[in-house]
């Protein structure tokens, strides 16, 4: 009985979709698709005008174990992340960092920023983030390794709201087909080299 009413408070207070991205929920079975070869799933759930929650997953032909280290390498963040002008920490907190990320939006909109507590899982090859302050009204998500045949599965969520009055068609296209799927294509790149 107890059990049932928090879940049911929790559906009221934290509609789905609202709860946070953890990387232990970035597990295969819970995804309608695994694409194949080098094939890119993305999916977005968006929630009201600005607010969406975007999916993706694809393989990356190293393992886990490196990928994450590139992924969590700051040297490589520009050569990776090349949307992110700016991604500098700022403090730690016991087992959380906190980076000033600013992003390069594409003209005429104006590159937005957040202050990101980042939250590393190495033994699961995970990370969290959320945002904590900035001009980005909502950027929190996760992503996590898992080993495949192809080297490693890379799945990635994002909840993101840039804090436009209003986002504008051809921005969410641009998102989902040239950005969301932007970090499986430097991953390919970096380790054909």
């Amino acid at each position: 009985m107890k059990r049932c009413f928090l879940v049911a408070l929790l559906l009221i207070t934290f509609p789905p979709g609202i709860l946070a991205i953890e990387p232990a929920q970035l597990i295969p079975e819970n995804f309608p698709q695994i694409p194949e070869g080098q094939k890119i799933y993305t999916n977005l759930k968006r929630n009201g005008e600005t607010l969406g929650v975007v999916t993706v997953i694809g393989h990356i032909q190293a393992s886990p174990e490196k990928v994450y280290a590139a992924l969590t390498d700051p040297a490589l963040t520009n050569e990776l992340f090349p949307k992110l002008k700016e991604n500098k920490l700022k403090y730690k907190k016991g087992n959380l960092f906190y980076y000033h990320s600013v992003l390069d939006f594409p003209w005429p909109v104006q590159d937005r920023w957040s202050l990101n507590e980042t939250e590393f899982f190495p033994s699961i090859h995970g990370l969290r983030w959320r945002r904590t302050d900035g001009s980005i009204r909502v950027n929190e998500g996760a992503w996590r390794l898992f080993p495949s045949d192809q080297g490693t599965l890379m799945i990635y969520q994002v909840r993101f709201d840039p804090g436009l009055a209003l986002v504008p068609d051809w921005l969410l296209n641009y998102g989902m087909e040239k950005e969301a799927p932007g970090i499986i294509h430097s991953l390919r790149k970096f380790f054909k080299k």
